[in-house]
């Protein structure tokens, strides 16, 4: 406890000598301190994100979820100790907004991607809305609004104490079902934001280094939409920093791979040039800091993994993009709902099916008009068939009880017509 304590004064009395540097992004440094407190961490790290790199090239992944839509539900959790922190609804809506134009790249400043780097550059197929109905089935409008309570150093990612009622914060909802945002004022030390990368799946274990209830993205408040009343800088405040914090929730590594200074390491993906280091706050297209093989190109300071300038950033690469998916339908399955996916034959029959309760803790009531026996089949995100029977016309009982929480798939067959509705498990 005491080193803790001269750790955060040596901390505190420094971040007032350098008050102007903004620390982007905190993600990595607090990777390096739960590798102290929990050996095997970032291993752990490591290990997800090169299985999630396979699946993501795999062949089989590429058949069922090349055509998906993945919608992230989310809840943003508002702290403040002064009324300019309680910043309004509307900000949250917007940063959806810029969360959604960026992932799906219908930015705007999609014609600033260079053209060596157009064709890598493409559309995630993900999209995020506020949560409709919170974790006891009441509606919710995704957004709740704390006072907070974070004593002398105010909420900072050194104590991660904006995640917890009991450290003067906000419990998260639980975190296998929604993508929880913290926002509140965490620039003492010039951080801006951070967040935890999977380690585990499809569960975190309570001893493991980033336990299930840390999981989520902090957010300084003034980095929050591009309609920010108080923004804390020009170069940030497009609302991109919750897109690179969310890259990292989604299992993306800074494209410099973290190594300072140095071309040894990068971020795991060939499509994303080397660079000795970050572009802190610029919008410098000429910087080549590495030899790339076979073709040398220019470090991609445009990239939302960069920490580039928010007008700079643009674009995700093709395989961040299969790394982000990935994660979506092994570790992160939980806080999607899927649009469409490939094999599943939605058609004309499906106003005829009605299930309910829906979201259901595990049994749930089949309805259907059809007039033949019907064939039915439960499937998860990934397309496996979790339960199989057969059924009549009328109301049948089915039970999850023994699948994990998440999105199922329910496909109804009778004579020559199907159709596909979608449940949700919950806990």
């Amino acid at each position: 406890m005491h080193k803790i304590t001269l750790l955060f004064v040596a901390i505190f009395f420094a971040g007032f000598s350098n008050a102007q540097q903004l620390n982007r992004c905190f993600t990595h440094e607090l990777m390096l301190e739960k590798e102290k407190q929990h050996p095997g961490y970032t291993q752990r790290v490591d290990a997800i994100f090169n299985a999630a790199k396979q699946y993501a090239t795999g062949k089989s992944a590429h058949r069922s979820t090349a055509d998906t839509v993945y919608h992230i539900r989310c809840v943003f959790h508002v702290l403040y100790t002064t009324p300019a922190e309680n910043i309004d609804d509307s900000v949250i809506r917007n940063q959806i907004e810029v969360l959604n134009r960026d992932y799906r790249r219908r930015n705007a400043d999609t014609m600033d991607t260079r053209p060596e780097f157009i064709d890598r550059a493409g559309d995630a197929r993900i999209e995020f809305y506020l949560a409709d109905t919170d974790p006891d089935g009441n509606p919710t409008t995704g957004i709740t609004h704390t006072v907070g309570n974070p004593g002398f150093l105010g909420f900072n990612a050194f104590t991660d104490n904006a995640k917890a009622a009991a450290t003067g914060g906000k419990d998260p909802w639980p975190t296998d079902q929604y993508l929880n945002i913290w926002v509140c004022n965490i620039s003492l030390f010039g951080v801006l934001g951070y967040a935890f990368p999977p380690d585990n799946a499809p569960n975190w274990p309570a001893n493991s280094g980033a336990d299930s209830s840390k999981q989520g993205v902090v957010l300084d408040t003034r980095v929050v939409g591009d309609n920010n009343p108080n923004p804390i800088d020009s170069t940030v405040s497009g609302g991109r920093s919750a897109v690179h914090e969310v890259g990292h929730y989604l299992g993306l590594r800074h494209i410099w791979g973290d190594n300072n200074g140095t071309c040894a390491n990068d971020d795991g993906l060939d499509d994303t040039p080397k660079a000795s280091d970050a572009h802190q706050q610029t919008c410098d297209k000429s910087s080549n800091t590495c030899v790339d093989s076979p073709v040398d190109d220019p470090d991609m300071s445009e990239n939302y993994m960069d920490y580039s300038d928010d007008r700079c950033l643009n674009m995700f690469t093709q395989q961040q993009i299969g790394i982000m998916r990935a994660m979506l339908a092994t570790s992160r399955a939980g806080i999607t709902w899927v649009e469409v996916v490939t094999g599943l034959d939605d058609l004309n029959t499906a106003s005829t099916i009605d299930l309910f309760p829906n979201p259901t803790k595990g049994k749930f009531t089949l309805r259907t008009t059809a007039n033949d026996k019907m064939n039915v089949l439960v499937m998860n995100t990934v397309g496996q068939t979790v339960l199989s029977t057969s059924s009549e016309s009328g109301s049948n009982t089915l039970d999850l009880s023994s699948q994990p929480s998440g999105i199922y798939y329910v496909k109804v067959t009778s004579g020559n017509e199907s159709a596909v509705k979608r449940i949700e498990v919950i806990r």
